[in-house]
This record gives C-alpha cells, structure tokens and sequence, in this order.
C-alpha cells in the first residue's frame, strides 16, 4: 500500500471519471478516485463543470481499443477554453500512450497502469502547462492506492486479488500490459471485504486476470481455496462469487469448497476460449478437449445445480469450419448457462500475429452471431427448467417503486454479464436485501418472478 503524503493538494479541483473494460479496470479507476479524494478533490458526474477528466481505458481487442479512442475524442471535443484538463490512463496507454498524445490534441497528460503511485507527478506537470506520458515498469509486488470510492452499488463489490497475468496465451497483450502475476496480501484482502460487508456489502466478486493462480507465484502453500477458506470465517452473511477462474487450476479442492459452503454461489466463470486441440495448442492453452470434458462433468456431479458461464474466441487463425463446428457441438453436448464470445483481434507483440491461416473478418463475424443463436437456444432451454422454482434473489434496484417492480440476481448471474431477474413485490424492497422468488417465465437471459417473499437475510 502506497503512504499518503501532503506534498499535492486538490482541494475543489472536480474531477469528471470514465471506466471502460473490464472490472479490474474500474477498481483501478476506484482506487485513483479515492486517491485523488484524499487529496481533496470532488468528484461530479457532470462533464462541462469539471476540471479535471481521467478516462482509463481498455487495450485487450480492437473493439475495446475503438472504444476508448472514440470516448477521449468525444470527451475532447466537448472541451472548452482547455477545459477539463483531459487525463487519458489504463491499458491502451501501455500500448500507445506517446500517440494518443502526439495524434489528439485535447489530450493533456497519460498515464500507464504501473504508474499510479506518481499520479502527484502528473499534476504538479499538467497544473504547469506541461503535457506529458507517464510509463513506469511493473512492479515486482501488488501495489494499492487504497481506499477506494466505489462506483458501483455498495451491496455488490468486486475485490482485485492479484495483478497481471504470467499465462501468456499467444493471442494476449495484458502480460505485456500488465505485468507478471503477482497476488495481493492475504491480509488486505480480508481487512478490505471485512469493510465493505460491514459497511453493507451482500456479495463480494472475487476478480483478478486468473483468480485460481492466487499464491502460484510465492510458492509458500498460499492458494485460492485457501483464501477462501479465510474469508469464510468472516462472520458477516454474504455471497462470494468467484470469476474468471482458469481450467487447468479449478483443482478438487476448489470444487469440494463449493460443493460444501453454502455461502459460496454456485455459480463458476470459466473462460475456455476454444474446445480444438489444434487451436488451444495454438493460443498457448494449457489443456485440451478432454480434459474441459471431465472438468464440466466433474462439476456438474460435485455441485448439482452449478451455473457455468465461459468466454469463446472465434476467428483464430486456423480455425476451419470443422474446427469452428466442433466449438458448436461441444457447447451443445456440455451447455453452458452463460456464455460470451469475441472475434479474434490481432494485436502487435502477441505470438498469434505470425500464425497463417488466417480468418476473415467477415467469416469470422459471422461465426460469432452463429455461436450466440446457438447460445440463446441452449440459455432459453435451461432457463425454461427454472419455472416454477422458488430461488434466492439479491435485490439489485427497483425499476418502479410505485408498482414496486424491482430487478435483482440469483447467485447463478454475475453483475453486469449476464441476465437479471425482473421482480413484482406486494411490499417495497431494499436494495441489497435478499428475497425467496418463484419464477413465473423466462427469457434466454432474463428471469422473472411474480411472487416474492422478503427474507430478514441471506439463508444458509
């Protein structure tokens, strides 16, 4: 954890934030706002008042690299007189960080991902006029800035275990972005989540780039299982939900500790990319068709009732059309309750872009919106098996409080990624508060629940 020091005051300088990728990026951008809060600044969601904008942006795919150039132009071109100060930061600073400043020039400062412990720095440059690229090595350790300002709800938190990533699948920048993995003090984790469910957190989300490599790199008997096993002392009633999770390091004892811990949700999030031998071998995969087989089945049998979501790639090259409808036939022969894919994206300094064989773009797109029909039909069959059930939901918001419609998860659906159950309540509900709901109809991705009963707390 970094030392706060006084050697920059922001006091009323508003700061104006934009998150996009993924969870980790936004505890990141969490952390720079209770930094810079620290420091007295105030934060607004309000864009032509504030004086500061800080945009930390996604470099992993093309599409998220787009993302990110068209929100620091939009941003940009909304400026007024040179205001905000306009701070670009994250993942595609990393990549191209001299560009961005060089090509846009609304852009005033970036700043790299292991560079946010000289965030004083960069504003002592940008308050003197001086533009600037701040890239720093990664560090040897997990470092913080906490505490963090949350920007999500605070009954669901996601907590950052580790940082970077030392798999180096052939298609992939963030060990290159991001660093060797390295996991976080098992003390800070705990003393963080012991926090958050005190201050009303019902379901903390457990994320790193590979949550089951926890401890890997200390070799000191630390693992996930047993970290889990800590957190489940804490006394407090909540769900813990585990995410992107690698095959090969889902071990038994992970399984059986989901299997056994009520407060666990079953639910799984297993990024396999592809289910080709040739292909996995290919992306630098530890583990073949076989192996993601029994994998499936084991968990199906030692947690009955399990939900698994998975991530797919379609378009790497030397994916063929049998090799592409062997993905379709595996998803049908071991369904997945959740899935999400993506249209290979080459990236210079990964591995893949010396692969031949090419996919087209166009043969590739096409193969995406295959996959997911076929998903939708494979979501709606398993959903259907939910009517009439009576499930524990944590009550996200309401939708309509004067008709008391409200929307809230099971533990068999992730914040942000996946469906929602749609709630009607006789009595007002709370966010963060649990109800037993019977499931009336559903949709491939959505549930809804006519009849709702308010629990005191979470069962278990």
């Amino acid at each position: 954890m970094i030392k706060r020091t006084n050697h920059l005051r922001l006091k009323g300088l508003k700061v104006y934030s934009v998150s996009l990728g993924c969870t980790k990026n936004r505890v990141d951008t969490e952390e720079v706002l209770g930094y810079l809060a620290g420091r007295g600044a105030v934060l607004t969601d309000d864009y032509s008042s504030a004086d500061l904008a800080f945009v930390n942006t996604c470099g992993f795919i093309e599409e998220a690299q787009q993302e990110a150039i068209n929100t620091i132009l939009e941003l940009g071109s909304k400026k007024v007189d040179g205001k905000p100060i306009l701070v670009v930061a994250g993942c595609l600073v990393e990549v191209y960080g001299s560009t961005i400043l060089a090509r846009i020039e609304e852009v005033d400062g970036a700043i790299g991902v292991h560079s946010y412990k000289r965030l004083d720095n960069l504003f002592k440059l940008l308050f003197a006029g001086i533009k600037t690229v701040l890239k720093d090595k990664p560090s040897a350790e997990y470092i913080s800035l906490a505490p963090r300002i949350l920007t999500t709800p605070a009954h669901s938190v996601n907590v950052k275990i580790a940082e970077g990533c030392s798999n180096r699948c052939s298609y992939c920048l963030i060990p290159s972005i991001r660093g060797d993995y390295r996991g976080r003090d098992e003390k800070s984790i705990l003393d963080e989540i012991s926090i958050l469910v005190s201050g009303g957190a019902s379901e903390i989300v457990l994320i790193a780039q590979d949550t089951t490599a926890y401890g890997s790199e200390w070799g000191d008997g630390k693992s996930l299982s047993k970290l889990i096993r800590k957190i489940m002392q804490l006394p407090e009633k909540f769900w813990l939900r585990i995410m992107y999770t690698y095959p090969s390091r889902i071990d038994d004892d992970l399984i059986d500790l989901i299997a056994s811990e009520s407060r666990i949700c079953n639910y799984l999030d297993i990024p396999i990319q592809h289910t080709d031998d040739l292909i996995l071998k290919m992306m630098g995969r530890h583990y073949n068709n076989t192996y993601l087989k029994s994998l499936i089945d084991k968990l199906r049998v030692t947690v009955p009732g399990i939900a698994l979501r998975t991530t797919l790639m379609v378009g790497f090259p030397g994916e063929t059309r049998s090799r592409f409808q062997g993905m379709l036939d595996f998803i049908e022969s071991r369904p997945f309750e959740k899935m999400g894919a993506f249209v290979y994206s080459r990236q210079d300094g990964t591995t893949a872009v010396d692969q031949i064989r090419k996919v087209p773009r166009r043969i590739a797109e096409r193969r995406r919106a295959e996959l997911m029909i076929k998903q939708q039909e494979i979501a709606l069959r398993l959903n259907r098996d939910m009517v009439g059930k009576n499930l524990i939901v944590l009550v996200d918001k309401a939708i309509d409080s004067k008709e008391n419609w409200y929307v809230g998860r099971s533990e068999h659906q992730a914040p942000d990624v996946d469906g929602v159950v749609y709630m009607h309540s006789d009595k007002p509900l709370k966010a963060g508060g649990w109800v037993r709901a019977k499931i009336s109809a559903v949709s491939p991705y959505n549930l809804l629940a006519l009849k709702v009963t308010p629990l005191d707390e979470l069962p278990v």
